[in-house]
């Protein structure tokens, strides 16, 4: 009876609980910490947080008992309706959403910092357990503004938080900084100027081996007259943002009902969240766009084209992607289309009849990428280097970043177990209704997601990867697009059986505050340069280059973007550059590094553009593997022919021109 007068106890019991959680985790934290800082704790001001946090500990005791006798809180059914109020609680939410990014950023939390006035350590605590309370004092702003449940208005906040700060995060990346960004970000505009190499360079040009996909939605910029690098950058950063938010929107508007705007949008900004925090790449939305469309059971014939199509795009983006669009339209079909007499005894007929299209899809889907990929290499110019096509199933395979490594701290099992355990606890909610499905029907939807789930984790494995959870990428659509389903309340379940529904706070509380978790601590500020002495640098990079370009050809194997966006007046080499050069060395292409060692010998380049050389080889440390690859075989050819004649450095470049050494020596 009291679950019926209240139905949202069990809300406020998950609240008070996480509440009760994160000041226990303060509280054991801090005292963690003062210990290694030798902090005495009574004598000093952190004492006071000490007292707050067992002080909220104890309330959230009581709280919690009084629910369960009483069944609310004196402050559940406030209602503040009136114009004042509702403003003002739009303006506090409109404040908390500056507040937690500009308190850590004006305090720098979470950085190294000289002289700090204040512990660094106990800073970072007591601003981890501020942003719960923010989140707190957020959701009640907008339960008034919104005039809605306290439910609705948790959700909206961590929804709006989430969304703008990842915009945000990704906003950082668009910058008028006139180098890379990274080893491979000027890599990855060369690669999509490839698509129009007779327009930019004056002749046809290989395309990339890997991911064309991803290049040719890069390549839209160079349709337009002198696209800077900046502009480069804006384009890319739409792509990640539109293009998932298209697939999120897509999911979301399929399965909730038009009259529940509200959780439908909430429920696409979560999905939004999920797939950024996991790292799913925007052309890969693609093909969970296209099904998410045209997949229908009304519709067989507009069903296998959309598969197909889909699955023409993923012959020629991931390997490991050519069975996803069949897949999801399978997951489609087993939740949309029941059994026909499943409570009684199929035929033979009516049981092949239910199945014929998802196996038709598949056979469709895996034959269409297979096809596309074999039509892609010839048309690409690849057609003498078929191994590079390859290189994932020669590449090393490190198990051990499965699990808590120096490459990424959680591990890629028990990071992605993190992010995706909420929707494994929905599938299992789920699975105890699973009366409401035929077992045929979770054979399949369970299948699936084992699949998908040891595939990508071998695709972590390989060399080059590991390092965080976008590898897991396939099985991170696939997962979240089930848990949207089962939560939607529009599966069709089988004649006479009761509708799935999941109902249990604990578990969407946890979904909602899972993005949080990994976002608020890769909040940073918008970065800031050095804009005369990064001018300064690039412009003797770009004379330098010109200058030495009139004595023969220069080999640009990073920054090649200068040459793609026309910033030196030199002919393209288009041979090694950076990203495939190492996609080489860790595959062990020997036909492609003889190649290469045979022109550095030749010493066929007048200069060498490159990030600095080295022969170190690690035994440990973050990716020291793809370092003593590089180290093995690459570096060692290059110095042996080469050496450094001048250094071009700007904040996040270190340019290294090399010249051929004329006393060549120390050879590997």
């Amino acid at each position: 009876m009291k679950q019926a007068k209240h139905p949202s106890r069990s809300f406020w019991l998950t609240l008070i609980a996480f509440t009760f959680i994160v000041n226990l985790v303060a509280l054991g934290w801090t005292l963690s910490r003062a210990a290694e800082a030798g902090i005495v704790l009574p004598r000093s001001v952190w004492g006071v947080m000490l007292m707050l946090y067992f002080g909220i500990l104890l309330i959230s005791i009581w709280l919690f008992v009084r629910i369960l006798r009483v069944g609310d809180l004196p402050f559940e059914n406030l209602r503040l309706d009136s114009f004042f109020w509702r403003a003002f609680s739009g303006i506090l939410f409109l404040a908390i959403l500056f507040l937690i990014p500009y308190v850590k950023f004006t305090n720098e939390i979470g950085q190294s910092v000289k002289r700090p006035v204040y512990d660094p350590g106990m800073m970072l605590i007591l601003y981890y357990w501020a942003c719960w309370w923010a989140i707190l004092a957020a959701m009640a702003a907008l339960k008034v503004a919104l005039k809605t449940t306290w439910q609705a208005g948790f959700a909206a906040a961590l929804v709006l938080l989430g969304v703008t700060y990842e915009i945000l995060l990704r906003w950082n990346a668009v910058t008028t900084y006139p180098l890379s960004m990274g080893w491979s970000e000027g890599s990855r505009y060369y690669y999509a100027s490839l698509y129009f190499s007779r327009w930019i360079y004056g002749e046809s040009l290989p395309l990339s081996t890997l991911h064309p996909t991803r290049y040719l939605l890069q390549s839209i910029p160079f349709l337009f007259p002198g696209p800077g690098l900046a502009a480069h950058r804006f384009w890319q950063f739409l792509l990640w943002v539109v293009l998932t938010a298209a697939a999120a929107w897509v999911l979301s508007k399929r399965v909730i009902l038009p009259q529940e705007k509200a959780f439908r949008w909430l429920l696409a900004g979560w999905y939004f969240l999920f797939l950024l925090r996991v790292g799913v790449y925007y052309h890969l939305q693609v093909m969970v766009i296209i099904p998410l469309l045209f997949v229908s059971g009304k519709h067989p014939w507009r069903s296998l084209a959309a598969v197909v199509v889909a699955s023409a795009w993923a012959g020629i983006s991931r390997v490991n992607w050519f069975p996803v669009p069949a897949m999801l339209a399978i997951v489609i079909h087993l939740f949309e289309t029941p059994l026909p007499n499943a409570s009684g005894s199929m035929s033979l007929r009516q049981l092949s009849s239910y199945l014929s299209k998802p196996m038709g899809w598949l056979i469709a889907g895996v034959g269409a990428a297979l096809l596309a990929q074999a039509a892609y290499i010839p048309l690409s110019g690849n057609a003498n280097n078929l191994e590079a096509f390859a290189s994932s199933f020669s590449s090393e395979l490190l198990w051990y970043r499965l699990w808590p490594n120096e490459s990424y701290s959680l591990g890629v099992v028990l990071g992605i177990l993190i992010v995706s355990g909420p929707l494994l606890a929905i599938l299992i909610a789920a699975f105890c209704q699973w009366k409401s499905l035929h077992a045929l029907r979770w054979l399949g939807i369970l299948s699936i997601l084992l699949i998908l789930f040891a595939g990508s984790l071998v695709v972590s494995t390989k060399i080059g990867g590991g390092g965080d959870l976008h590898n897991m990428d396939a099985y991170a659509v696939l997962i979240g697009t089930v848990a949207v389903y089962l939560v939607s309340g529009r599966i069709q379940v089988e004649e006479g059986s009761a509708p799935l529904k999941i109902r249990s706070h604990p578990i969407f509380v946890t979904a909602l505050v899972m993005p949080m978790l990994f976002l608020i601590p890769l909040l940073s500020p918008y970065p800031t340069f050095n804009e005369s002495r990064n001018e300064a640098a690039y412009r003797q990079l770009v004379q330098i280059v010109n200058e030495t370009g009139k004595n023969g050809p220069v080999l640009f194997i990073n920054e090649r973007q200068l040459v793609a966006l026309g910033d030196v007046n030199i002919p393209l080499v288009p041979d090694y550059e950076v990203v495939t050069l190492m996609e080489m060395a860790m595959s062990g292409n020997q036909p492609y590094l003889d190649k290469f060692y045979n022109d550095l010998s030749n010493q066929r380049f007048a200069a060498i553009i490159a990030t600095r050389q080295n022969r170190i080889i690690k035994e440990d440390g973050p990716l020291f593997e793809e370092n003593n690859v590089w180290n093995s075989r690459i570096a060692p050819y290059i110095l042996c022919s080469y050496h450094s004649d001048l250094t071009v450095e700007a904040d996040a470049n270190r340019i290294e021109i090399y010249r051929p050494d004329l006393d060549a020596s120390d050879c590997p």
